[in-house]
Formats: structure tokens, sequence, C-alpha cells
């Protein structure tokens, strides 16, 4: 009877063992995914879109095949962003930003006068009152026999991307004493002078370069080598007055005595035109004044043939003295009383010029 009690312990021990392992076999089975069902292979048709409506782009799922978004159109600010013509920073050139100067500036005009040239009837008229000469002879004739000495100019250079022109314009005013400019002057790529500009002894003031140097007959004076002569003529007499001065110096004078030769390289002679001169009176100094000043036509060139203009030694001293560097003037204040040349208005329209980023003033 023992016995028997025994075995049935053992047989429900042994039920429910099995009964535990079977519960865990389903718990561990439970928490591996089951293996993918395997696909036969078959033929499948892809569903046909309907066709797109006129006018439309159709549309695909790979972004690889998808057509291209249409371009937006530009907006205003997009439109209005102009190139620069030249390579520095800002381009006297460009005027889109100023509306007073483009209404003054033509860059048409040629500030050189050339073999031939048809001077405008009106401009010539204005020119020849200017100073008369009284012989008698053609502006033709005079103009054959000046380039008959002179190299033709070389063409005119207009701005361009790669290019960078720099260019100072030196006046003759006593504010330039202990102004310290000089090594600021010299960097420029060209540097204008005019008259009877003095360098020696004044370099750390002034600079020691020269590359163009405004003169008439009156205020002629020996040139470097390398250096441009450009004459401003007011008369007819100083086309042959430059002629002479390079050759025979047959003219040795005009209303006074005048230097019968200078010492300048033939080859780099330029001659501002009558008709620049007269463009000068009309459109910038708006004929204040008879004719404008040897300086504010140095600059108003400048303003022509380079990217950026500086401008250094313009107007009075610091005690209201229009007097030159080199000279102690008793009579300061002369220039601006001749009647000849309107000094304030000058001065008015080169402030103007800084203000609108045309030039760089330095007072």
């Amino acid at each position: 009877m023992a016995m028997r009690r025994r075995l049935c312990a053992l047989s429900f021990a042994a039920a429910a063992l099995f009964l535990m392992l079977a519960t865990r076999q389903r718990h561990f089975l439970s928490l591996t995914p089951p293996p993918p069902p395997e696909v036969t292979p078959t033929r499948q048709h892809k569903a046909e879109a309907p066709p797109p409506h006129k006018g439309e782009q159709p549309v695909t799922s790979n972004p690889r095949t998808r057509p291209p978004p249409k371009q937006a159109p530009p907006s205003s600010t997009q439109e209005k962003e102009v190139k620069r013509s030249c390579g520095c920073d800002s381009c006297v050139s460009d005027v889109a930003g100023s509306d007073w100067f483009r209404q003054r500036f033509n860059p048409e005009q040629q500030p050189i006068l050339r073999q031939n040239q048809t001077l405008e009837d009106g401009a010539l008229s204005w020119w020849l009152s200017l100073q008369r000469s009284g012989d008698g002879r053609t502006v033709q004739e005079v103009m054959s026999e000046l380039f008959a000495v002179i190299a033709p100019p070389p063409p005119p250079q207009k701005p361009h991307p790669s290019l960078c022109r720099t260019c100072a314009v030196v006046g003759n005013s006593g504010n330039l004493r202990e102004s310290g400019h000089g090594e600021l002057i010299d960097s420029h790529h060209n540097v204008i002078r005019m008259n009877h500009a003095v360098m020696a002894g004044f370099e750390q003031d002034v600079g020691n370069k020269s590359t163009h140097h405004f003169l008439y007959p009156e205020s002629a004076m020996d040139l470097r080598p390398r250096e441009h002569l450009v004459l401003l003529p007011f008369k007819l007499r100083d086309l042959e007055w430059v002629r002479s001065a390079l050759t025979t110096g047959d003219v040795t004078r005009t209303y006074m005595r005048v230097k019968e030769r200078v010492s300048a390289d033939r080859d780099r002679v330029l001659v501002v035109s009558p008709e620049f001169f007269g463009y000068i009176h009309q459109n910038w100094t708006e004929k204040h004044g008879r004719y404008p000043s040897t300086g504010f036509t140095a600059v108003i060139y400048a303003l022509h043939t380079c990217d950026q203009v500086s401008l250094f030694g313009f107007g009075a001293d610091s005690e209201g003295n229009w007097h030159h560097y080199w000279e102690k003037n008793k009579f300061a204040g002369a220039f601006r009383k001749t009647g000849v040349h309107n000094a304030d208005y000058e001065t008015e329209i080169l402030q103007q010029l800084h203000r609108e980023g045309k030039v760089q003033l330095h007072l």
C-alpha cells in the first residue's frame, strides 16, 4: 500500500514538472519573431496615374527623376543689385546710387583733345571768347601743327572689373602744411598736381610722386621724366605755345611773358579738350564764374579717368586763408574775389561729391 502511494506521488510530480516545462517553452517561442513568409514572385502591374492637367508637371516618387521646381521670379532686391564696373569696393562711374551725380556726370565726354577732333560749335565759341588771341589763325591749323609735334593720346580706358585705378588730386592749399598726407598721397596709382606745385622740402605733407601735371603757359614749369604734361588751354595761343615750348621756343608771350621752353616728354603730352572744359562749365560749375579753375578741372578729369578719387589741398587753411602751402601770401583770399572763378561754389561741389561718396576729401 505504501509502495502504491509513492508511485502515485512520483507520477503526480512528473506530470507537474512536464506542465511547467511546456509553459516555459511556449513563452520562449513567443519572444522569437516568426520567419517571414516565403513569397512566390509574381508579375505585378502598377496602377497607372491619371495624366496631368495641361501645364502641370508630372509627379514621380523617385527624387532623382523628379523634374526640377520652377524658378521663382527675382525679388525686387535682386533686381536692384548691380555689379560694380571696376575692381574697387566702389566705382566713380557707377551712377545708380546718386541722382545728383547722374544729372551732372556724362561718361561720354572725352577729357583729352584728339587729332582731327571736330569740336561742338557752342563749346568752341565759348572757349574762343575766354581769352582772345587775335592772330586770325584757325583752330584746325593750330591743331595740325600741334599734333605734328606731340604723340596722339592713348585710347580712353574704360572701367573694368579687374582694375582699380586710384587717383590723388593734389591742390596747392595752405591746409596741406603739417598735414602728414605725403605717404597716403604717394600710395595712389596716379597723382595729379598743378601749376607751380612744389614738392622739395614738403614731402612729408604733399608726397614726392607725380604722374600728371596740369598747367598752362603762364604757370609752366619743367617736369620730371615720364610725367604727363596736361595742358589746360584757355585760348588758341596756348596750343601754339605748347608746340613751341617743346621745339623752337618761338612763342615767348601770351598776355604776359611766358617760359619759352619746358622740359617734358613729348610722348606724354595731353591737352584738355575745349569741349570738355565747356562741359565742366555747364554741368558742374553751372556757369558760376567765367570759367572753372585749374584745380576743379583736374578733379572732374579724375572722375572721368579714375575709379576712386582722393582730394588733398583744396579750400582755405585752418585760419580761412587762401594761399599756397609753400608761401605766405599777404593777399590771401584774392583768388575768391577775382570773379574769374567762383571758389565758394567750387568748394561746395567738392563737398557734395564727398557726401555722395564719389571722392574722399582730405582736409
